[in-house]
This record gives structure tokens, C-alpha cells and sequence, in this order.
């Protein structure tokens, strides 16, 4: 495992069927998972008003639709849930902690990156993530190589106790996400995103991984990235109108933070605004983007307080909304690898981390 103390972004490797590697998932997280059980109780209890047996009542509701878009995935929840010694219901609420949340807090969170072939230094396609979200979830932070029998090999960054976020897949498809705070609080669907997420990396191709969210919408209002190594990408925006995709070009560097660029939504986030304008300018900048770019561009903190790279702030620490960047990740989907800081880019190195 990488990092040290309370904070460490464990990097496991997983081996085997889905329910094998949901196993070794929660037997070699075990502590973490906990942390993570026991900090989302009290998340919901102070923020939601929803106690503990609230919080499996409600996630006990995204069991059938997993069941039925993913049958291994569920089969990877429940190893993970007997591995760590958890209720299935209450890993789940790991996974539809946005969502749950999302019913009575509007969120933003997250932003970000394609950068097409054309525009690449060696012709590849790169993806970026700022992941942001609540500073004690710096404790159970994952990056989960997994080597698998019955899908594609994956690598993902997650929270302990789910089975991944933010990743690529052996066949070169990346996918990356971040909220929507929209008029409404809810999409059109019943699935989890992050559910969505992995059932796009279980895909080989760039056509059925798009297919993926077309045909089963997000219960929660989100934006994700779809690409592959031969330069296609598209863009999903999930509102409560439903989903419009938006197909990228190969000499396109594409942005996206938490308001819609494609569907007609008011955009009252200033947040979000603020960070948006900061990739207008970023991906306006001349000359061929490498990796390195990316990671440069993560850790942005030109902008204070709405930064690309945000720091947490102390005064707002009461609030549901606190916030800070877990976890900056590059991407190179041909070169099938990763680089993950832990903790804000500006103030973290870069983990590589691959497949090959």
C-alpha cells in the first residue's frame, strides 16, 4: 500500500472472479471499509436526519437495479460486504452515498478532461479527474488493480468498500464523472453512476460502453466522459430531462465541472463557473498536451478558493458542501496507465499506476 498514517491511498491488486476479488477487497480493507461505514453514519445522521437502519433502508433500494444491469458486479459487492464483515446494505450506501445525499443537499463536485489524439503529444487519448469531495474521506481512499476472469482487467480509484469510480479498462476504454447541480435534484433512471461506471469498463468497446448509458439513465443528476485509445469520446449529461450525449473530436480538450454546457440548465454555481472559465483558458493554451500537462493542470490554484485543485476550507467545515480534492488523475488509455496524487495535486507528487 502506498501513502502513510491515517490518510493513506491504499493500491491493492485484486485477482480472480468478481466475487474472489470482492472478497480480497474486503478482507484487505477491512479497517478502512469501517472507517468509511462509520463516517457516512454520522455524515447522514448530522447533515440527512437519517439514522443507521434509514441509511440500509435506502440503499437496500439499489439492490435489484445492480442485480439486474450487472449480475458480477453484485457478485463483487457481496464478497466485498462478507470479506469485511458488513452488510450488503451498508456497502452499498458506500457506493449511493451521492445519491442518498443528493435528495436533500444540491452538491457539485468533481471536474473534468478529455484531450483528443490530435491534440496530444503522441497521439494519444487523455483523460483527467479532479475528484472532490469530503476531507475525512482522505482516510479510505483506494486505487484497485484488478486482474480479472470473467471482464476486462480495470484499474480504478475509489473509496474503500466501493468497487471503483474513476478508471480504464485492458481495451482502452476511460471513464470519468462529476455531478450536475441542476433545477431538479434527480435524473430519469434507478442506477447508481459509479454502478454505471463499472459496467462501462466491463466493455470492450467504445459503441457498448456509450450504449451502457443510453439505455439505462443514472438516478442521479451527473455528467460522464466516455473514451477509448483510438480517440472517440462522449459526453453524457443526465438531467432530470433525461440524456443528451455530445460526441467529441479527436483535436478537441473537452472540460466539463458541475453545471451542463449541452442542456438548457441555469447555472447558479458559482463554484463551478468559476473552475469552468479556468479550463476555457487551459485548454485554450497553444501546443501539444502530454500527460504531464494534464497532471500540471490538476493542480491549478490560480483561482483561491474555486481552484481546479481546492483545498479544504475550515470555515465551511459545518456545512454538508465541504470540500477538497482527494485525488488528481491522469490518464494515458493507450499507454493503459494512471497517475493519481494523494490529496490535491498542488500539494502531492503522482502515483503511476498500470496495467501492463
Amino acid at each position: 500500500m502506498a501513502g502513510s498514517g491515517n490518510s493513506a491511498l491504499h493500491v491493492v491488486e485484486l485477482t480472480g472472479d468478481s466475487r474472489q476479488r470482492g472478497l480480497q477487497h474486503g478482507r484487505q480493507l477491512r479497517d478502512s471499509i469501517q472507517a468509511a461505514v462509520d463516517f457516512y453514519r454520522h455524515f447522514f445522521k448530522e447533515h440527512l436526519g437519517l439514522t443507521a437502519e434509514g441509511m440500509a433502508r435506502r440503499a437496500s433500494a439499489f439492490v435489484e437495479p445492480t442485480a439486474q444491469l450487472n449480475p458480477l458486479l453484485m457478485e463483487e459487492y457481496e464478497g466485498i460486504a462478507e470479506g469485511s464483515g458488513q452488510r450488503l446494505e451498508d456497502i452499498l450506501a458506500l457506493t449511493g452515498r451521492y445519491e442518498i445525499t443528493f435528495e436533500q443537499v444540491a452538491l457539485g463536485d468533481c471536474s473534468n478532461l478529455f484531450v483528443g489524439p490530435g491534440r496530444s503529444q503522441d497521439g494519444h487519448t487523455l483523460l483527467g479527474q479532479s475528484w472532490d469531495w469530503r476531507p475525512e474521506v482522505m482516510g479510505f481512499r483506494a486505487v484497485l488493480i484488478s486482474r480479472c476472469d470473467d471482464q476486462p482487467d480495470h484499474v480504478m480509484v475509489t473509496e474503500c468498500g466501493q468497487p471503483g469510480k474513476y478508471g480504464f479498462n485492458q481495451d482502452g476504454l476511460g471513464v470519468v464523472s462529476a455531478g450536475l447541480r441542476c433545477r431538479e435534484k434527480a435524473a430519469t433512471g434507478r442506477q447508481l453512476f459509479t454502478v454505471l461506471g463499472r459496467t462501462i469498463l466491463a466493455q470492450t468497446g467504445f459503441d457498448a460502453a456509450c450504449e451502457v448509458l443510453e439505455e439505462n439513465a443514472p438516478l442521479a443528476t451527473v455528467n460522464v466522459l466516455v473514451a477509448d485509445d483510438q480517440g472517440r469520446a462522449a459526453d453524457f449529461e443526465a438531467t432530470a430531462g433525461g440524456i443528451c450525449r455530445h460526441d467529441l473530436g479527436r483535436d478537441e480538450v473537452y472540460w466539463h465541472t458541475n453545471h451542463c454546457r449541452h442542456v438548457l440548465e441555469p447555472n447558479h454555481f458559482e463554484n463551478s463557473r468559476v473552475r469552468g472559465l479556468r479550463w476555457e483558458r487551459l485548454a485554450a493554451e497553444q501546443g501539444p498536451v502530454e500527460p504531464e500537462t494534464v497532471q500540471t493542470w490538476l493542480a491549478d490554484r490560480s483561482d483561491g478558493g474555486n481552484s481546479i485543485s481546492q483545498h479544504a476550507d475550515p470555515d465551511k467545515a459545518h456545512t454538508a458542501s465541504w470540500l477538497q480534492t482527494l485525488c488528481a488523475i491522469a490518464m494515458d488509455l493507450n499507454r493503459r496507465q494512471l497517475w493519481v496524487s494523494d490529496g490535491p495535486a498542488s500539494l502531492s507528487s503522482y502515483l503511476k499506476i498500470g496495467l501492463n
